[in-house]
């Protein structure tokens, strides 16, 4: 999801609440909930009702908030959005906090497609040469794709590493018959 200019100032000034990296990644992970509740197609058609006004969109993201049981400041937030007519938006405020948040502890994000389930020491195997590419702590996300046969596929920083049997079959194949 791309981010827009209005995602990052409102990532920015909740990041700006606070130097304690731990109460930063707190209240990431509870953004992230309200984004996930936002998005929910039962809440965003609600939210977006032409005929909800906006005190009503502020009152039920309030009580949102509230069930999910959120710290103050993330409430405050919440609110905040609502009342700029901005929760429609929460999910890419999450994204970008967290990359802000990523960039501030060293740290990226991967995804490893695997051709079966990898083991500990695979998965350890791959992430450390994935953290030497990027020279950051590297926390992967790990997907199963039987068709790759063998192997892995990593997405790092927007790069392809791509490590599967398929595509070393396909590019010998290539090789031999051309």
């Amino acid at each position: 999801m791309k981010t827009s200019k209005v995602a990052k100032r409102y990532a920015r000034s909740l990041m700006g609440l606070s130097a304690d990296h731990a109460q930063l990644e707190k209240w990431g992970a509870e953004l992230e909930r309200l984004a996930k509740i936002v998005d929910e197609p039962e809440t965003a058609g609600i939210l977006d009702m032409p005929t909800v006004t906006l005190q009503a969109r502020v009152e039920a993201v309030g009580k949102i908030a509230e069930r999910l049981d959120l710290s103050y400041p993330v409430r405050a937030f919440a609110i905040v959005a609502a009342r700029h007519g901005r929760i429609r938006e929460v999910s890419a405020m999450a994204e970008r906090y967290g990359r802000m948040l990523d960039d501030l502890l060293g740290r990226t994000r991967a995804t490893i497609t695997f051709a079966r389930e990898p083991g500990a020491g695979e998965l350890q195997n791959v992430v450390a040469a994935l953290e030497a590419i990027a020279k950051k702590r590297v926390i992967a996300t790990t997907r199963i794709d039987g068709a790759l046969v063998g192997g892995a596929v990593a997405e790092l920083e927007g790069k392809i590493y791509d490590g599967s049997l398929t595509t070393r079959l396909a590019e010998a194949e290539r090789r031999l018959g051309g």
